[in-house]
């Protein structure tokens, strides 16, 4: 809910993410790790750009306008389709809820989006770190609220292995 259009870097397809803005207003990000910023890829950057020309007419609509240069645009992205302000947490969540039902997908959290999107990176082998990174946590922390899906790629690792070796067999093994 931080995020403001100068945060977004269409040319080299990034986002910064460098405070948060919740009920207590703005501020900076939890730790220093969660300052960062991410790489995305051109879907991405479609949608954002899409997503800016509505919120464009809408701020039109309300007799405000987005700064023609994004990179001093200092306008919160994510904003009320009802009043053209940025969202509240209520609000966000709300409308995020009401978007997921009429999706008819099942039901998550926005919070829930950022566990889907550690889960693919790391059923897809990109390593803890460069996962760690990417959501502005550690190693660590990724170990810790992750571990489970860890232990499964663990096992599947293993499973990867004996294959390989029940297929190819041991051909050359040790010798004494």
């Amino acid at each position: 809910m931080g995020l403001q259009w100068s945060n977004m870097d269409f040319d080299n397809r990034t986002i910064t993410i460098e405070r948060h803005r919740g009920n207590n207003g703005v501020g900076t990000t939890k730790t220093q790790n969660s300052e960062r910023t991410i790489k995305v890829d051109d879907i991405v950057l479609q949608q954002l750009k899409s997503y800016r020309t509505a919120v464009k007419a809408l701020l039109l609509s309300y007799g405000r306008k987005l700064n023609d240069n994004i990179s001093k645009d200092d306008s919160f992205i994510f904003i009320s389709p009802y009043n053209g302000e940025p969202f509240i947490p209520t609000g966000l969540n709300a409308t995020f809820n009401r978007a997921v039902k009429a999706a008819g997908l099942p039901a998550t959290t926005i919070h829930g989006l950022r566990h889907t999107h550690a889960t693919i990176l790391m059923n897809n082998g990109i390593p803890v770190k460069a996962i760690a990174d990417r959501l502005g946590n550690t190693p660590e922390m990724i170990h810790t609220v992750y571990g489970h899906v860890l232990q499964e790629l663990e096992e599947h690792t293993i499973s990867v292995f004996s294959q390989s070796l029940k297929e190819n067999g041991a051909k050359r093994g040790a010798n004494l």
